[in-house]
């Protein structure tokens, strides 16, 4: 140490200071400093040579980002997770106003799009309480003429309903069409809102937008539920949304999260038209097969890429190889691979000779049918395809919901498959989220009846 010292004492060949005043200032300074770092070591009994480098050279200590984490009750390392929006979809306004019953909350804070003043409107002020708050915005309409059919319009907003309708908890706001609804939720000054955002959203798609849209309602949804968690600094304070849509509503009963199906938990309801099952990852995606295909089937893989998935889809489905890929087989099942990329399907077809492979676009259903039937005949005709595939670079990940679900409206409208199974995670979040009310008033009803005979 003490040659330490003198270095630092010695004037530096590199020094910045030109004065003698400087000059001599400077070694003063530096003894100082060493003399006080070694009475902090001998203080802390940590004197090591090290003790000088931090001196010289300060030295940071590592963030881990996992101690920032929160931790489970375990101790374990858990990621923060915001709590997922339940989709409530109802068929009619009696399954709307019971869902109201059932998940809105006393004092919660409402938004209600389509507000007629009626009996949706009544059921959500009546369930949020005194303490609660609600935002009732439907477009500008004439008044109805109750003398014509007053069956039809006893359901119609009137003018003038609005002055004398709960206005101790609600507020109730014209638009002059439907996209000025987030003006009026979010942007408004003169709107009472509570500052943590709305714990649900009530929405009559044909009410507020003139007609039953299947993909202007997802959308209307993620964007509410968007704005109303701001810039992602807190929690996702949306609970619920209830959504009177007879699209959306079949849609939420024929969509299956993928490993809710593998392990048994979820069964699929062939009667209710055609099954979707969303899975993520490639495991995943082909871990469905032994639940979805069987043999005989005539299947389909849209995007193969190689053709991997195509070979075990075609082992689940073929009775027998074929002979001739280039020939028609009266052989019952088997998969045909398309993808829009002519090198792969040239790869494809040198690496497993005896699948079909088709150049082809997964968004053009026509393409799917005509060269599906190409390689692969089905004795009974009752359908065109049994069972489609979809790994679609683009819908795999989290964006792309609104183009995966159309998609799939193409594929089960023009082709009527039994299944369909499509590899990707936007369209398995919204299986997880949402929910058909019919199926749960069934469960209610059923839980109800079991308690009333026991």
């Amino acid at each position: 140490q003490y040659h330490r010292c003198q270095w630092l004492a010695r004037p530096h060949k590199y020094g910045t200071a030109t004065s003698s005043r400087n000059h001599h200032s400077l070694p003063v300074m530096s003894i100082l400093l060493v003399i006080y770092t070694i009475l902090m070591c001998h203080a802390s009994n940590a004197f090591t040579p090290k003790s000088f480098a931090a001196v010289a050279r300060p030295r940071r200590t590592p963030i881990h980002l996992e101690a920032a984490l929160p931790t489970d009750v375990e101790g374990g390392k858990k990621r923060h997770k915001s709590p997922t929006t339940k989709w409530i979809a109802c068929s009619s306004t009696k399954e709307m106003n019971r869902a109201i019953s059932i998940y809105i909350q006393e004092g919660d804070v409402v938004a209600e799009l389509g507000s007629q003043l009626r009996a949706s409107s009544t059921s959500i002020n009546e369930a949020v309480g005194p303490s609660g708050f609600s935002v009732l915005v439907d477009i500008e309409r004439k008044s109805p003429n109750v003398k014509k059919d007053q069956d039809r319009t006893s359901a119609m907003r009137r003018n003038g309903d609005e002055i004398d309708f709960y206005t101790d908890r609600s507020t109730f706001i014209e638009t002059k069409g439907f996209e000025f609804w987030r003006h009026a939720l979010f942007f408004r000054n003169d709107v009472r809102r509570s500052k943590e955002g709305y714990n649900a959203l009530v929405v009559d798609m044909s009410t507020v937008a003139g007609n039953d849209l299947e993909l202007t309602c997802i959308s209307l949804v993620k964007e509410f539920v968007a704005l109303n968690a701001g810039s992602g600094e807190r929690d996702n304070p949306c609970r619920v949304v209830i959504v009177k849509s007879k699209s959306l509503h079949s849609l939420a009963r024929r969509l299956h999260h993928a490993q809710k199906v593998i392990s048994g938990s979820q069964s699929i309801i062939e009667e209710r038209g055609t099954s979707i099952i969303a899975a993520v990852g490639v495991e995943q995606y082909r871990q469905t097969i032994p639940f979805v295909v069987r043999k005989g089937d005539v299947c389909c893989e849209v995007g193969c890429h190689l053709g991997t998935s195509t070979v075990l889809i075609d082992e689940a489905a073929s009775n027998s190889r074929k002979a001739d890929v280039d020939q028609p087989t009266t052989s019952t099942g088997g998969c045909i691979g398309l993808d829009i990329g002519t090198s792969i399907i040239r790869s494809a077809k040198q690496k497993y000779p005896m699948v079909s492979f088709e150049v082809g676009n997964g968004f053009k259903t026509g393409e799917i049918s005509k060269l599906t039937s190409k390689h692969l005949h089905r004795v009974d005709s009752s359908r065109m395809l049994d069972v489609v595939y979809v790994d679609i670079g683009g819908l795999s990940g989290p964006e792309g919901l609104l183009e995966a679900v159309s998609l799939l409206s193409s594929i089960a409208n023009a082709l009527e498959p039994r299944c369909i199974v499509i590899k990707s995670l936007c369209v398995r979040r919204l299986a997880s989220s949402i929910v058909p009310f019919s199926d749960v008033w069934r469960e209610m009803k059923a839980l109800q009846n079991g308690r009333s005979s026991d």
